[in-house]
């Protein structure tokens, strides 16, 4: 109660106000409106990628795990940014390589595809950005620099071949 002995919702011989359920129903609207906009995903049933194909084409925010033999990879639509549909990509666990692929795991990116697109995300890694995408670039790296190491000897060789037919070439070009 106030000084005046009034309460701050009245209550009398019509109950509580209608400042107060109106109050009440604005606070349980924002409530919905905020929970659709931020939290609210779809969800496909784990290997329905018919179901996320569909979603992903609307870019409607949507959660699906991809078991895929290689790995199971996490995709989360995000949001739609002028005409671009942002998913969210986790490699949840690797099931095949080397040690080293181990260390995808947990790790995500972001691939930014044109709406109406059902493209795996992750098949064109131009269109992402992450922690993901710089570690299977450094695995790509290691592996090249593996190969040429390992390699050398033949490298030499066939450089050495493609410089003695170039000059092969030139010198037959100079002779006519």
């Amino acid at each position: 109660m106030n000084k005046r002995g009034h309460s701050f919702f009245p209550i009398g011989k019509r109950g509580l106000g209608w400042k107060f359920f109106l109050v009440v129903g604005i606070i349980i609207a924002l409530a919905v409106a905020i929970y659709f906009m931020f939290f609210f995903h779809y969800s496909c049933a784990d290997n329905d990628i018919a179901c996320f194909k569909s979603y992903q084409a609307k870019c409607l925010k949507t959660k699906f795990i991809n078991d895929q033999t290689d790995a199971t990879w996490n995709y989360v639509i995000q949001r739609k940014n002028q005409g671009i549909c942002e998913i969210e990509v986790t490699i949840l666990k690797v099931k095949t390589g080397s040690v080293e692929n181990k260390a995808l795991e947990g790790q995500s990116m972001v691939c930014s595809l044109p709406i109406g697109s059902i493209d795996s995300p992750e098949s064109d890694t131009s269109k992402c950005h992450g922690r993901l995408k710089e570690e299977m670039q450094n695995l790509i790296i290691q592996k090249l620099h593996s190969y040429v190491v390992g390699n050398l000897g033949e490298i030499e060789t066939s450089l050495n071949s493609i410089n003695s037919i170039q000059g092969n070439t030139t010198a037959g070009n100079s002779t006519q």
